[in-house]
């Protein structure tokens, strides 16, 4: 190679450097999901950007002694309800789309790394079918094994979609954080509640679980490993497991119907009881029929969710209605 040919190589080789370089800093300085918090822009962070890298960072700085596992509706129970039967440190592993084999590895990693004492499992019927919409997530098992390494970091920064992030941060002006210690905030529910009406909400909700019901809801036993995983892990380890399903409205009990998929529904609550005792909510109860209670048909409002709780420690001093939830092993 000619010396001036070589020097030019040498320059673009110097001058993209600095350019990957440079894009990387400015990604971690503006930090859209708020991974490293490292410096306050004054810019809303988009957790639903990076659902599972989020949480195991933050599970990594909050160390809990308490974890609630689930899916959406999970996570938006507060922590702080739970707090006042454990008395210790909550940090809300819930998962908007979670899998079960995503809340198992959570699981394993907290009861590995920190002095797990309770663990309150909200269950949901669609993770245990056999077939699942792919929840295009953030999810990568070696995090739970390497951590998170420079490159994955360096491979989360650069996938991020920094101008789509940009244009809508710029555009919302939220005040309040949508997340914390891990659960979805009341902000954040305030915010879903104005801008959408019920019957919004619920025809959304509606269609949606009509579609995964009957696309998808199929039987089979490959979540239910999973879950069985889950529990032993408590087991052996003596922590103190709490399980419960999540009270859907009960539209959404009539659409297994219309889709002729109650004999899941049936089968799944009959599995469950074998492998650990738990409480069900998942009925038509005083709960369930009032759509005051509920953001959609699927959630639970958060000012509510301390219900589950008194009712699965058996706190007698809270004013529980007495056909929500049902002792079932």
């Amino acid at each position: 190679m000619k010396k001036q040919y070589k020097k030019y190589f040498i320059l673009s080789v110097l001058l993209t450097s600095f350019i990957f370089i440079s894009g990387i800093a400015i990604r971690y300085i503006i930090d859209p999901v708020g991974i490293n918090n490292k410096v306050n822009l004054g810019l809303y962070k988009d957790v639903a950007l990076a659902y599972r890298i989020q949480k195991f960072v933050e599970l990594n700085e909050v160390e809990p002694n308490s974890i609630i596992l689930g899916g959406s509706r999970a996570h938006y129970l507060n922590p702080k309800d739970l707090e006042k039967y454990t008395h210790d440190k909550v940090y809300n592993l819930g998962l908007t789309y979670s899998t079960l084999e995503e809340q198992y590895y959570f699981l394993k990693y907290s009861i590995e790394h920190f002095q797990i004492k309770n663990v309150v499992i909200a269950l949901n019927l669609y993770p245990f079918s056999e077939k699942l919409e792919d929840n295009k997530s953030d999810f990568d098992e070696t995090l739970f094994e390497d951590g998170f390494t420079i490159l994955k970091q360096i491979k989360h920064y650069l996938s991020l979609p920094l101008i789509k992030y940009l244009k809508y941060a710029y555009e919302n002006k939220y005040t309040e954080p949508f997340y914390k210690d891990g659960a979805i905030t009341a902000y954040h529910q305030s915010i879903v509640l104005k801008d959408h009406t019920w019957e919004d909400r619920k025809k959304s909700s509606l269609d949606g679980y009509y579609r995964k019901y009957n696309e998808y809801l199929e039987w089979g036993d490959t979540q239910f490993e999973y879950y069985r995983k889950m529990v032993k892990l408590c087991t052996d380890n003596n922590i103190n497991l709490k399980v419960f399903t999540t009270a859907i409205h009960v539209s959404q009990l009539n659409i297994l119907k219309d889709v002729n998929k109650m004999d899941i529904f049936y089968k799944w609550k009959e599995e469950l009881a074998k492998i650990y005792p738990f409480y069900d909510f998942m009925t038509e109860n005083s709960i369930t029929i009032n759509d005051d209670n509920y953001i959609d048909t699927s959630h639970i409002k958060q000012e509510f969710g301390y219900l589950y709780f008194a009712r699965i420690f058996e706190d007698d001093s809270v004013n529980i209605p007495k056909d929500f939830g049902i002792f079932t092993k």
